[in-house]
């Protein structure tokens, strides 16, 4: 029956899809290579990279981002507070967060709060879904996101400043400037978002109490040219920010939570020959403070220092296969009021080989083997091919072993930790038909996931909660991206889609993961003339469960969300635009998370100059 609910509604959900328009997202589905540009689990899976441009048109935040973008499900408790994705089924724990390259997933937690990322930091995002552990590492069972700082060469000196005024006292500032020679590049970027907070819960008499926050950021990245076989570069980041926990009853106690997080990575590249060398070498640190009571100054804290150094060797053996070997090792040092002062230290080899057999078909091998001080040693596999079956036509098949290890506080919480825990693993397939013509794309993936020994925090005799591997689960499900564009002389129309149908079901109970909607449904449509444009998102998520037991009373609703924004371009080298944007332009009443009521309809004015 499952089955068959599945196949109608994506049915329903694709047709909608070809009606809609955006130039948001690019698929990548190429399969002629170039040696020295191949990515491990790349070419046979879609990669979804969103630039720039498109980045400036949304909220700041990357849940937003995401939210209207892919087919990522987020609970979030309130506008700006702790948000948690599910990619595919999964849990926020299974969903790798990379920063040029570099894993920075709470060692703590396990997670990222993706409200703590400030998408403007970054001129590129690469959404991979599916596991990609082998590449990836630890996490990566679900999804991953990387968020990347590129930089160009001899482009000269020119600076960005983005401005935004919305209800609630919001406001962001995002700065950045830029500077680039012949054998030099540098980008510099300040962000500062901020707000009240204080919006009224559609369709009662309340508003969101103590929900105000801040946060700066600030970002760094360099390169240079050493000479014609040597680049170095250097990146940076600090973030610094402060929420006030929104209170889910008008008595409850209000709370506050500060964190801290800094990133510092150099990157070495050389080429020799048939030989790519890459060397990285990062520190992050990640501290947190908790005030139970906003009123007075006692807070508990954690703290995590990490290390990590990564290294990969490429060797093409010819100009039609590459032979890459790696080797990557993190060390972990974390304390805090709940865990002893304890260390770790990972580290792992791998090895791929991609090869292509002709202009239409290209298959790809990897292994890594994990190795560590307190549980187990797994081997990981990733392996698929790539296959253009005619010009518009492509097939694309892959499988994969993937694993996450337990937390911080998994392991080390005092008196309740558990240091016999073991990795999750998980093995998965899927299976992706990729349709271009020449103003229009569409893919349509199915995929299968089954994960073990699954850690979960589960109570005791007594009551108390304690991490244990517990339940195996079983996901499976249909994902589609479709992407269209149109030009009729000045006018020029756009748009996207994206559909998912997912079960993620927990095999000894036989129900639905708790907030796992079973299908979601976005679309944006654009449309531009000469210096004016328009655009329109929308967001429907299907009803979720918000307990084991499916009880009824405990289920959140479905709910339609969608934004409309318009922006004009000035100057004579159309380097100024005036923008504005209505959101949740329908004035939907809606929680992702129980209790956790969202904004109903709000303004938001921007200002973006280029000079």
């Amino acid at each position: 029956m499952r089955y068959f609910v599945c196949t109608i509604l994506f049915c329903i959900g694709f047709c909608s899809m070809l009606h809609s328009q955006t130039d948001s997202i690019t698929a990548l589905r190429e399969v002629r290579l170039i040696a020295y540009q191949l990515k491990d689990s790349t070419y046979t899976r879609n990669v979804i990279v969103v630039k720039d441009s498109v980045l400036k048109q949304n909220q700041a935040s990357l849940t937003n981002f995401l939210n209207f973008n892919s087919t990522v499900y987020f609970k979030e408790n309130g506008l700006g507070m702790v948000s948690s994705p599910s990619f595919r089924g999964t849990t926020a724990s299974q969903t790798s967060v990379l920063w040029n390259g570099i894993n920075i997933n709470s060692q703590t937690t396990g997670q990222t709060d993706f409200n703590t990322i400030n998408t403007r930091g970054y001129n590129k995002i690469e959404i991979k879904p599916g596991g990609s552990s082998v590449a990836d590492g630890s996490g990566a069972i679900g999804g991953s996101i990387n968020l990347v700082n590129e930089l160009g060469f001899n482009k000269g000196f020119h600076n960005e400043l983005f401005a935004n005024y919305g209800e609630f006292n919001t406001y962001g500032i995002d700065y950045q400037t830029n500077y680039s020679s012949k054998k030099f590049s540098m980008l510099l970027g300040i962000a500062r978002n901020a707000s009240d907070n204080n919006y009224p819960y559609p369709e009662t008499d309340r508003i969101n109490i103590n929900g105000q926050y801040h946060n700066t950021n600030v970002s760094f990245a360099g390169t240079s040219k050493l000479n014609s076989n040597n680049t170095l570069k250097v990146f940076a980041n600090i973030y610094d920010g402060r929420r006030n926990f929104s209170v889910p009853t008008p008595n409850a106690l209000k709370t506050k939570y500060t964190d801290f997080n800094t990133r510092s990575l150099i990157e070495w590249e050389s080429h020799f020959s048939a030989f790519k060398s890459n060397l990285k070498v990062a520190s992050t640190t990640e501290e947190y403070r908790y005030f139970g009571n906003i009123d007075n100054d006692f807070y508990t804290y954690g703290k995590v220092t990490s290390f990590i150094a990564k290294y990969g060797l490429d060797y093409a053996l010819s100009n039609k296969m590459l032979l890459t070997a790696g080797l990557n090792y993190t060390h972990n040092d974390g304390r805090g009021s709940n865990i002893a002062s304890e260390t770790r230290n990972l580290s792992a080899a791998l090895v791929s080989f991609k090869h292509v057999l002709s202009e239409k078909f290209l298959y790809e091998l990897g292994l890594r083997q994990e190795t560590n001080e307190q549980y187990g040693n797994p081997l990981l596999y990733s392996a698929g091919f790539s296959a253009k079956l005619t010009d518009v036509y492509q097939l694309k098949v892959n499988t994969s072993r993937n694993f996450r290890i337990p937390t911080y506080n998994d392991l080390y919480w005092q008196g309740v930790g558990n240091t016999d825990l073991k990795p999750e693993t998980s093995y998965q397939g899927e299976i992706s038909n990729n349709f271009n013509f020449k103003n229009l794309s569409v893919s349509l993936t199915g995929y299968y996931n089954y994960v073990e020994n699954l850690l979960r925090w589960v109570p005791d005799n007594s009551g108390i909660f304690r991490p244990e591997n517990t339940n195996k689960v079983e996901i499976y499900g249909l994902e589609s991206v479709v992407t269209l564009q149109k030009s009729f002389g000045n006018h020029k129309f756009t748009g996207s889609a994206t559909f998912a149908y997912t079960v993620s079901e927990n095999k000894e109970t036989g129900k639905q993961l708790i907030y796992v909607p079973f299908y979601k449904f976005t679309s944006s449509v654009g449309y531009n003339y000469k210096r004016i444009s328009a655009y329109y998102q929308y967001l429907n998520n299907d009803e979720v469960f918000t307990t084991t037991d499916h009880a009824t009373e405990h289920i959140l609703d479905s709910y339609m969300v969608a934004n409309l924004g318009a922006e004009y371009t000035l100057g004579k080298k159309r380097n100024y635009k005036l923008g504005a944007q209505i959101l949740n332009f329908w004035n939907e009443s809606y929680e992702s998370v129980l209790n956790r009521p969202m904004p109903g309809r709000n303004f938001n004015f921007y200002l973006h100059l280029k000079f």
